[in-house]
This record gives C-alpha cells, structure tokens and sequence, in this order.
C-alpha cells in the first residue's frame, strides 16, 4: 500500500522544515549497493540536501517577490512560482522568482522544485484539457494535488521517459513489454503498476515522486498511458541512482560538486499501488498527448527552463570575464571576441525571456501563456550555446586549469612557493587557485561533464527540437519575400 503522506497545509517551508520532512525510513533510495533512508545520514547526498534547504530559506529571505497568499486560505503564503498566471504581470514575478532561485547554485540545479511548481500549476489551469473523455474525476484529482503541493510546499521530483532498451521498436514492445512503466492491474484502492522509468532527477531530496506523459504513445498501448502522483516513500518504489559527484572533498576544493550534486536516478516500481484519489489519467492514449500539447506545458516550462538556463550562461560570462582580467589575457581582441559571444548568448537568452513575457495572450482556458515563439527558437540553439560557452571559457583559461594545487597544499609547507609561482596579474596565488578550481568544477569535473549533458538532453536533442521549430514556424511572410518576385 502507498503511504499517501497527507499532512496539515503549512504554506511555504523553511529549509529545516524540508529536511524534517525528508526523514521517512519508508523510502528506498539506492547508491553503489546502500539503501539510504535519509540523504542527510549520507556524506555524498548531505551537502546537496542543505543546498536543497537553502532553496527553502530563500523564499522567506526574498518573501516580497517569491511569496503570494494561497488562492484557498489568505492566512497562507506559497511560493508564487505555483501560480496560474492570469495576467503579464504574474509572468514577470514569476520569472524573477525562478531567476532567485537559479541565482543560488549559478544555475548548476536544473530541476529545483519551481520546475514541477509550473508544471502542474499550468495542468491545473488547464483541468478542461484534462477532463476529457469521461476523465472528469482524474482532472479533479489533478486539481485537488495541485493545491496540495502548493500549500505543503512539496518538494516533487519527476520520470518521464521509459528506460533505453531497443529504441528500434515501440516502448511497449522492448523487452516483452516488461521495463516500460505500465498498469498491471485495478484494485478496489487504486491501481497497481510495474515498470521503470528515468530519469529522476533530485529524487533523494524529494517528497513525491510525479508521473505525467513524455513521449507519443500508440492508440493500442493504453496501460502505458498513466498519469499519477505519489510519496517517495512508498512500498515497492525504489531509486536507483548514478555515482554521486559530491565526493567527500573540502569544498574549497570543488565549491560547486560538493554543493550542488542534484542527483539522477532511475525509478522502479515493483507492483506498486497507487490510490485512486491520486490517478490522473489511467488508460487514455489520445489524452496523454493532449495535456502536453493543449495545456500549454511546454511554454510554461520553457519559461522555467530557460530562465535557468540564462543564469547559467550568465555565471559562465562571469567566470570567463574574471578569469581574463585575473591573468591579463583580457587585452587580447580575440578573448574579447570569445567573452562578446557568451555576452550575446546572455543577453538572446534574456531577450528571448521578456520577448516571451510581453506578447503573452489569455489561453482558451483564461491562462496567461508566454509567447512560446521565441521559446522554441532558445530550445534548438540553448543546447548548444551551453556547451559552446564552456569551450570559450576552455580557450580563455588555457593549460591554467592544470596548475591549481589544493587547500592542503596551501596549508603545508610550500606555501610561501606556491604564493609567489601562482599568483597572477590581477590576484595573489590563494584567489587565482580558488578562481580556476571554481571555473573547472564548472566545465571539468564530473559534476561538469554532467552538466554539459544535461544541458544538451533536457528538454530533447537540439536538431530534433531544431528541425521542429522550422516545420511549425509560421512561414507566410519570409514566403511572401519571395513571392512577390515571382510574380509577373
């Protein structure tokens, strides 16, 4: 049976407040071979848990701009990045709200709670979409959740995709049908299902786990279209995760893996039962592409997304501009010219957002949906822009990240050498080491390496996404260039 974790609404939560609520000895959360019950009892999951409780704290230290009252009780604040939006205004605060939040890791955390906040906000502004097909009470379901998470401040991790295992054939013909997440039977309770998915990322610091369509599916493939949510810790669900990159490492060492390590798994359910009130979509193929496509997830998301992704590009700039001026190479045209192009990326990024924002228009459903045009045009090139300002910052440092001794050996007894052998033109030897070994926790590290991928995966590959952008890209006026010349 699930434990369906229902709590008292408390509105938006401390960092404290989060940890406690991390402590089920329920959960199954699996690293190199150890069940871990709580990531603060691990020392490869603990710092990236109190980085998780600082993403908490911030919401009342910024309570101005990243708290409104709960649409259901005035004596609650929630955070405003679970917001329907309604009008430009209620984009605009909550890009600022993802923009703080972002700001903490320097971008790194990809999947902080704001991304599943939007996520479901916009599902639950878009019940309409969710309700069709005779799905009234899976819509209500969704709505009821909604304000749940909002109002207990939830921290939700997310699987969408089934697991990699013959992509020549349909999900629900790989291996007999047998790995993909799918329905295996109804009870008098619920449902119960059996399968993987991946990838969940933060699952260690999650509350719930959450289940909603990420790929087409086929008309005859319907116990494979679920949709649903449930607590992390909940019998039969278990959490496979990859090595941690937070390694027991002094942090001056590595400031952002040993920080901001936000963990990737993949999720099996092992005839899990998931309780009726907490079923979205149980069995509609033609519905599970629907609430991807009519409730406006993509532009909501993107907006999320792409902020993030701005902040990132941004802490890039910031590395390689202070990099240059620390060892001189900034007077070089053609440092300047690799600085000016991560500054245009920044800057299209930031454009692309408040373009996105001004021309939003009222949806069927009366939610504010942001100009996805310019949303779309970032989701081909951000892919690629990511990993391209990572090559720059590359060129910029030079053989320079390979000559960065560690704290101990500025603690031991060559430190008087190392001050005078690695101090720089604009810094003395302690600033310089620290500077390089931030920039290569950025671009070389594990954490870094899987953060090039992520940034190229996230939101689907860059041609696919690309090549898309071109197929529903309103053609009529570049075409009509060209027309009136052929005309006679």
């Amino acid at each position: 049976m699930a434990n369906t974790g229902v709590q008292t609404a408390s509105g938006a939560r401390t960092g404290e407040q989060f940890l406690e609520g991390l402590d089920h000895s329920g959960r199954e959360i699996w690293l190199r071979g150890e069940r871990i019950t709580h990531p603060l009892q691990h020392p490869e999951l603990r710092a990236a848990a109190r980085s998780m409780a600082k993403v908490f704290d911030l919401q009342h230290e910024h309570a101005d701009e990243m708290l409104m009252p709960s649409p259901d009780d005035s004596s609650l604040s929630v955070n405003v990045t679970h917001v329907i939006p309604r009008t430009r205004e209620d984009l605009v605060r909550r890009r600022r709200a993802f923009e703080l939040v972002a700001t903490l890791s320097g971008g790194m955390m990809g999947r902080t709670p704001d991304y599943l906040n939007v996520t479901f906000a916009c599902f639950a502004g878009r019940s309409d979409v969710w309700t069709r097909r005779g799905n009234e009470q899976g819509a209500a379901n969704l709505v009821a959740y909604q304000a749940q998470m909002r109002d207990r401040d939830l921290s939700t991790t997310h699987a969408l995709m089934n697991p990699q295992v013959d992509r020549t054939k349909p999900e629900a013909e790989q291996a007999m049908g047998q790995v993909s997440l799918h329905k295996v039977a109804d009870t008098e309770q619920g449902i119960v299902v059996r399968g993987a998915r991946m990838l969940a990322t933060l699952a260690p610091f999650a509350d719930e786990l959450l289940i909603y369509p990420g790929s087409d599916i086929r008309p005859q493939d319907g116990r494979y279209a679920l949709a649903f949510a449930i607590p992390i810790a909940t019998t039969g669900l278990r959490f496979i995760c990859r090595d941690s990159y937070s390694k027991q490492r002094d942090p001056y060492d590595y400031p952002l893996s040993s920080r901001f390590d936000e963990m990737d798994a993949v999720v099996i359910f092992d005839d899990v039962e998931i309780p009726r009130e907490r079923v979205f979509l149980d069995g509609d193929t033609v519905g599970y592409s629907e609430v991807i496509t009519d409730t406006g997830w993509r532009g909501h998301i993107m907006h999320q997304a792409f902020t993030r992704a701005y902040v990132k590009l941004c802490f890039a700039l910031g590395l390689g501009h202070v990099i240059a001026n620390t060892t001189g190479v900034v007077r070089f045209d053609h440092i300047q010219e690799k600085l000016g192009q991560i500054w245009a990326m920044c800057e299209l990024a930031r454009s692309a957002l408040v373009a996105a924002e001004a021309e939003a228009k009222l949806d069927a459903g009366g939610v504010m949906y942001p100009d996805d045009r310019p949303f779309i045009a970032l989701r081909g090139e951000m892919p690629k822009w990511l990993p391209r300002a990572n090559e720059y910052i590359q060129l910029i440092g030079g053989g320079g990240f390979m000559a960065t001794p560690s704290k101990a050996d500025l603690e031991g007894p060559l430190r008087e050498q190392i001050d005078l052998y690695f101090q720089a033109a604009g810094a003395d030897a302690e600033r310089r080491i620290r500077l390089f070994r931030l920039a290569w926790d950025f671009l070389g590290s594990e954490l870094g390496g899987r953060g090039e991928l992520y940034e190229r995966f996230y939101l689907s590959d860059s041609w696919r996404m690309t090549a898309l952008a071109y197929n529903i890209a309103d053609k009529s006026f570049p075409e009509s260039l060209v027309e009136q010349f052929l005309r006679d």
